[in-house]
């Protein structure tokens, strides 16, 4: 019996496996359990003939539901179904892309329709933990959760930041693909909702670029050295930038503060998580230094 359950979990991961666009960049709870569950959803999808931007927008519902009910943190039942639909949503966040990479609907469009709707759901988390925190603090509350806020920006920009930047170099993919300046992006489309999009993205991917420590014309060096001589610097650039993905992934993953939050908010203390993020976003100054430093030595041993 227990080998059936091995052998039928086993089968389900090799297909979810099939629906990513990189395993190097991929961590180990979206592997397990928000892309391995993502799927059945997604194949669901497909037998309904849903779009990915569908499933986005159920994922947008269920999401910001979830996260409004933060605000009974004093009321168990209700705080725990808002936990369970935030993390529903954030397992119909990955079964949208699967989806996209099922039917070949992938587009640049999409993607950031899908950043915007994860964005709008911790907006509803934020907003409906700290809501329940103002009879406790007071209105200066809602400062602490705008810091909290502005910072999980800033982190989360980083994390996508190199791991766009992992995709695009090393999987020698577009979907990857971050402008080297903010004059390259441009609008997906003419109707009202693509310049939204498009500033939204301006301000997003601007924001990613000048928080990093990469330079435009290291970034250019780089790509010129993946697309010339990736025999050398593909293995090179995965020593040193593996590991770094995964504490990239501690300061400024969606699962680390989607739980974190899910977390705070069951035990009445959403207080505790808005200071943590806070303190914890200090981490990426030894981060920006250890990057720069790999980023360093990468250009110099390939450049000499």
């Amino acid at each position: 019996m227990l080998n059936y359950f091995k052998r039928r979990y086993q089968n389900h991961l090799d297909k979810v496996l099939s629906t990513i666009k990189l395993i190097d960049v991929e961590e180990r709870y979206d592997l397990h359990f928000s892309r391995f569950y993502g799927l059945y959803f997604a194949n669901a999808a497909k037998w309904l003939k849903m779009t990915p931007t569908q499933v986005s927008i159920i994922s947008l519902v269920i999401g910001v539901v979830g996260g409004a009910l933060f605000y009974y943190q004093d009321t168990t039942w209700i705080v725990a179904l808002g936990a369970l639909l935030v993390t529903w949503a954030g397992i119909l966040d990955s079964a949208d892309g699967q989806l996209a990479r099922m039917t070949g609907q992938s587009s640049e469009l999409g993607r950031q329709i899908d950043g915007l709707i994860d964005n709008l759901v911790f907006i509803s988390c934020y907003i409906g933990g700290t809501l329940y925190l103002i009879p406790i603090h007071g209105y200066w509350i809602l400062l602490l959760m705008v810091a909290a806020g502005l910072a999980h920006s800033y982190k989360a920009g980083l994390y996508e930041f190199y791991k766009s930047e992992y995709i695009y170099l090393v999987g020698k993919s577009q979907a990857g693909y971050i402008p080297l300046t903010k004059d390259e992006i441009k609008p997906t489309g003419d109707k009202w909702h693509h310049k939204i999009m498009h500033y939204i993205n301006l301000d997003y991917t601007g924001k990613q670029i000048g928080s990093t420590t990469r330079s435009a014309d290291e970034r250019r060096k780089m790509r010129e050295l993946a697309e010339n001589n990736p025999q050398e610097f593909d293995p090179l650039y995965k020593k040193w930038n593996f590991k770094m993905l995964f504490w990239w992934a501690w300061l400024g993953g969606s699962n680390t503060h989607r739980n974190a939050m899910v977390i705070s908010a069951l035990f009445g203390m959403f207080d505790i998580y808005l200071a943590a993020s806070l303190i914890w976003t200090l981490g990426y100054l030894p981060l920006n230094i250890m990057q720069r430093k790999y980023d360093q030595k990468l250009l110099k041993e390939l450049t000499n």
